[in-house]
């Protein structure tokens, strides 16, 4: 008789070869940490896996996204706090230029600072993060507004594109992370025409009653400028407001992105204790089936014909 057609021998092979594979799968999940590397491995858990993996990457994007947003929020914020402080030295230049009899000699030192400051607004309402002119509404790859002291409000608008974009956080709530710079700096009426607190204006109004040595112009200047200022300290709190929502969504992120990590941990981790274990008893399993095949007789009938 021919050994390799033994049932017995195609028997020995079969659990052999079983062995074989819990022994592989035990290396594996050893080696990768994972107990799921592919469909094959749990074809019942391949749905949760693949679904909870989806709900990881969306919440990784929507951390980057709030990583973004809050940059961009950030320097917003910290132009408009700083157009409030040239707000503030603006009414006190004004208030020189308004009072004493010997104001008049000032005016026109005090226009030149004026200017100055004008500058520096435009520079602000022009302000860039990560190369988004944040102040430019959904054009946030011009500029909005450049310097032309010839004109009432001392600039040229250079567009009137709005903010419509919104950010979402991990629940899929929607809320506006911006204004543009004609929300902050360029006040319109219905009609398009200056408005009382357009912070632009009230600059200008104020350099050229100045330069013009006109005390009336110069307290309707300074009157301006408070309404401008107050306008201000509304845009002000509407970012210090946006910056909470970004930082709150970025917590509820981290937190959601916690929730499932844990998940997928439980679904897709190998149980590395139990995969040693079975290393282990596979190998004992494997030597004792190779030694008591050693030991199995390999007599044929020709043996006991001799």
């Amino acid at each position: 008789m021919i050994n390799g057609f033994d049932p017995a021998n195609e028997r020995f092979l079969a659990a052999l070869a079983i062995l074989q594979r819990r022994s592989q799968n035990a290396q594996a999940q050893i080696s990768s940490g994972l107990r799921i590397t592919g469909p094959a491995d749990a074809p019942a858990e391949i749905a949760d896996l693949l679904q909870v993996q989806s709900d990881l990457g969306r919440v990784d994007q929507t951390k980057k996204n709030l990583g973004r947003v809050k940059a961009e929020v950030d320097g917003a914020e910290n132009a408009v706090a700083a157009a409030l402080r040239l707000a503030e030295n603006a009414l006190t230049l004004g208030a020189q230029g308004a009072g004493s009899a010997n104001a008049a000699i000032q005016r026109p030192l005090l226009a030149i600072q004026v200017r100055g400051l004008q500058e520096q607004l435009v520079a602000l309402a022009r302000t860039q993060v990560e190369g988004r002119f944040v102040f430019s509404g959904d054009t946030d790859q011009a500029p909005a507004y450049q310097l032309n002291l010839a004109n009432p409000n001392g600039v040229d608008r250079l567009l009137t594109a709005p903010s419509t974009r919104l950010i979402q956080d991990a629940q899929g709530t929607s809320f506006a992370v911006a204004k543009t710079a004609q929300d902050i700096f360029d006040r319109r009426n219905p009609n398009d025409s200056l408005a009382a607190d357009n912070l632009f204006a009230a600059f200008n109004d104020l350099r050229v009653a100045l330069e013009n040595n006109n005390q009336t112009g110069i307290q309707n200047a300074l009157d301006r400028l408070h309404q401008a200022s107050d306008h201000l300290n509304q845009d002000l709190a509407f970012y210090g407001d946006v910056q909470n929502r970004v930082s709150a969504a970025n917590n509820l992120a981290e937190k959601f992105e916690l929730q499932w990590r844990e998940r997928l941990s439980q679904i897709q981790d190998a149980d590395l204790p139990a995969s040693i274990l079975e290393l282990t008893q596979t190998k004992t399993h494997t030597d004792s089936a190779l030694s008591s095949q050693a030991r199995y007789p390999r007599n044929s009938l020709f043996d006991f014909l001799r």
